[in-house]
């Protein structure tokens, strides 16, 4: 009985001690890690997650303005060649930008690449590459806020937040309540916490948070639960990298980016005129249902919904 009992609080030290280290990290650096990234080599890529997600092709209205708050975008990826960008450096003002980490590249392609190897959501875009996180992807918060206050200040539609912080920031929550209220779309990855909780900014109500799932649609392990509005794919994604090649990504901060083209892509419509006060009754229209909204949130947000309900179907029916 004894060693029983010594076995239970050993078991129970060294899972407190896990907890402990994913805290100690997270609190000193932004959390944007999920599972490992792997270099593709082959020519010709074939990407689940597109395949579920669907593309815009549509040019016939005026670009969407997207900023990408990240580590910079290799911008002479042949996946970009033809794209409109603008860039801002937030953390070495007037420097170009860099992608030395890899991870805001990866963001991009998910959203904008053109389809030579892999492709993007859709094409009529301008990208906004800000600058807030540097060669090991750490930032610092005054960063990512003029990060925001810039892309303010160019009246962009949407700002995607593929990281997030473990703790509230007064400034931080100061910035975003400035861009909902200019009417810009924010998205913000729930976090790669292993289910304990969800990052900020994605935590505010006012921002939209995105969880991460499977092949399978299944949620990702890593994936933060708790104040989750929608989710999409997030595991073994293809995507562009800083390299000029290709490579597989995992976590919630490329959930995120296929959540910004599916908006994205609404906000394309000629007839449409959505912003943060009116997206989310819209966005109902492109929900698939998958589970519990601790982990899910509203659904899948996907631009082909029969297709996959019916994926869904079949599912079952096995």
């Amino acid at each position: 009985m004894i060693k029983n009992i010594k076995y239970l609080l050993f078991l129970l030290l060294v899972l407190f001690i896990i907890i402990l280290t994913i805290s100690v990290v997270r609190n000193n650096s932004i959390d944007i890690v999920g599972n490992e990234v792997k270099t593709i080599k082959k020519q010709k890529i074939d990407n689940w997650a597109i395949n579920l997600v669907g593309s815009n092709p549509t040019m016939d209205t005026d670009p969407i303005k997207i900023a990408i708050l990240d580590s910079g975008i290799n911008k002479t990826h042949k996946e970009f060649e033809g794209l409109s960008f603008k860039e801002y450096n937030s953390i070495t003002p007037g420097e170009n930008i860099k992608d030395e980490f890899g991870h805001g590249t990866a963001v991009a392609g998910i959203i904008a690449a053109k389809g030579i190897e892999t492709t993007g959501i859709l094409k009529n875009v301008i990208l906004y590459d800000v600058k807030v996180l540097d060669e090991k992807g750490r930032g610092k918060i005054e960063d990512v806020i003029e990060g925001i206050e810039w892309s303010i200040a160019q009246e962009v539609d949407i700002i995607n937040i593929s990281f997030g912080f473990s703790s509230d920031k007064v400034e931080l929550k100061s910035a975003i309540d400035k861009a909902i209220e200019q009417g810009i779309i924010i998205t913000a990855a729930a976090g790669n916490t292993l289910g304990l909780t969800i990052d900020y900014p994605a935590q505010y109500n006012n921002v939209l948070s995105i969880s991460s799932f499977d092949e399978e649609f299944k949620l990702d392990p890593f994936s933060g639960i708790g104040k989750v509005d929608y989710s999409a794919p997030g595991v073994e994604i293809v995507s562009t990298d800083n390299k000029g090649e290709y490579s597989t990504f995992s976590g919630t901060s490329f959930a995120t980016a296929y959540a910004t083209g599916v908006i994205a892509s609404i906000l394309n419509e000629s007839d449409s005129n959505y912003n943060a006060n009116t997206i989310r009754e819209k966005l109902s229209h492109y929900v698939v249902k998958l589970g519990e909204k601790e982990h899910f949130g509203e659904g899948f947000l996907t631009l082909q919904k029969e297709r996959v309900e019916e994926i869904l179907n079949e599912k079952e029916l096995d």
